[in-house]
């Protein structure tokens, strides 16, 4: 995450949001609105990594409407004649929406249960909360009241943009988003024909990419624009990640990374060839495992692909590789005949980036949009939710204790 924005998320606070509200305005020390932050929340809030899982099921225990769609499910499930206002009066006695704490409201919840239909309660509230964590409908609607609660309260709004970590955060792509979109927001804060706070946060922002390196040109009004080193280094590093998941392909990734290191301490033209193989080598391994692919050698593979835009970028890469296996000592003995000259760093460098370069074409996995803008997770998307753990009896486990973000969010404005 080096040269990125969320790599350095942590810093912003410091360097931007501070900054940025508590200077004063123009020359009658004009402050900012003192509700800023619900305004910067709703933005950032766009950004964040939705809930799944553990963190799901305590939203759904902190939101009023889902607590109670729960209870009345729960209670439908194991006795489907009971009345609707049985159900209800149970649910309101309970003192459910009362309770200050996740785990207390669940007690309660899981006491009327038990009180109502004359069994325990927990393993009905667990099994019906597993059932309403895997619907996106109703996690998303809760989410959306959350932050509804979160923006209309100026503190609440405040603490909670400060306490949000880079790990809340839906991906790169999410948060140069957001900091395009505050430009927006300050903007119609701002009196016709003054630009002081769209300024003063358009420096800030310059500063803070200067300051940390980042890889984004910042243009007027405030578009953020991935440079050419931006959008190399995110192929390598999504490039590397894909590789992670694959045994065989990890192992060659990381020969054609010792080769590189190698050549800290020996550039010969031995040590080039070997950089330039381990190269290959990887590359037709990832191609081989392009979908429909049969052929096992990069020329091969190469024609099957089909991802080609013209015919004459197929064959730069083919003739890439005619190099690698005709030049003696890389991938084979070579012709000697054709060497023009010993390979050289000038060879390594330029194969390397040519050669790393093609991988979009061979890899189907790699999504060059979010190479281009910096990762591919998206805000308002939801993870896999993984099933809750069944006990050896077949009731559902319980449900781990949440924390994080999620036990921030919701009961500054409780809904009662």
């Amino acid at each position: 995450m080096r040269g990125e924005f969320i790599g350095v998320w942590s810093e912003t606070w410091r360097e931007i949001w501070l900054p940025l509200i508590d200077q004063p305005l123009g020359e009658n020390d004009e402050g900012l609105p003192g509700d800023i932050f619900c305004e910067l929340y709703r933005e950032l809030s766009k950004a964040l990594r939705k809930p799944t899982e553990s963190a799901a099921v305590s939203l759904l225990l902190r939101d009023a409407i889902a607590l109670r769609e729960v209870f009345d499910s729960a209670a439908q499930r194991a006795k489907s004649d009971l009345a609707h206002d049985v159900v209800k009066e149970a649910f309101d006695k309970s003192g459910a929406e009362e309770a200050g704490t996740v785990e207390g409201r669940k007690t309660l919840i899981e006491a009327a249960l038990a009180a109502l239909l004359g069994e325990p309660g927990a393993p009905l509230l667990d099994s019906q909360l597993q059932k309403h964590m895997r619907d996106d409908t109703k996690v998303m609607a809760a989410w959306k009241r959350a932050v509804e609660r979160t923006i209309n309260d100026a503190e609440a709004s405040r603490e909670l943009f400060e306490k949000t970590t880079a790990e809340e955060l839906a991906g790169e792509r999410a948060v140069v988003s957001f900091f395009e979109s505050v430009y927006n927001t300050l903007e119609d804060l701002e009196k016709p024909g003054d630009d002081a706070l769209t300024n003063r946060y358009f420096n800030l922002l310059a500063g803070f990419i200067e300051k940390f390196s980042l890889r984004y040109d910042l243009r007027r009004p405030c578009t953020l624009c991935p440079t050419l080193p931006g959008v190399f280094a995110n192929l390598v590093r999504d490039l590397r990640a894909l590789t992670n998941q694959d045994p065989h392909l990890d192992g060659l990734m990381k020969d054609f990374e010792d080769a590189v290191r190698d050549l800290r301490h020996d550039v010969s033209d031995r040590r080039i060839k070997t950089c330039i193989q381990k190269q290959v080598n990887l590359l037709e391994a990832i191609g081989s495992e392009f979908p429909g692919v049969k052929g096992k050698t990069l020329g091969a593979i190469c024609d099957q692909v089909g991802t080609w835009p013209h015919e004459k970028l197929k064959a730069a890469m083919k003739n890439l590789y005619s190099f690698a296996s005709d030049y003696p000592g890389i991938r084979h003995g070579g012709t000697p005949a054709s060497a023009l000259r010993a390979v050289d760093m000038r060879d390594m460098v330029a194969m390397s980036i040519l050669l790393t370069g093609f991988t979009p074409y061979l890899e189907s996995r790699l999504s060059a949009e979010a190479i281009f803008g910096g990762g591919a997770t998206q805000a308002g998307a939801f993870a896999p939710v993984a099933a809750l753990a069944v006990d050896s009896a077949g009731a559902p486990a319980r449900i781990p204790r949440p924390g994080g973000f999620l036990s921030r969010l919701a009961f500054w404005r409780r809904e009662r």
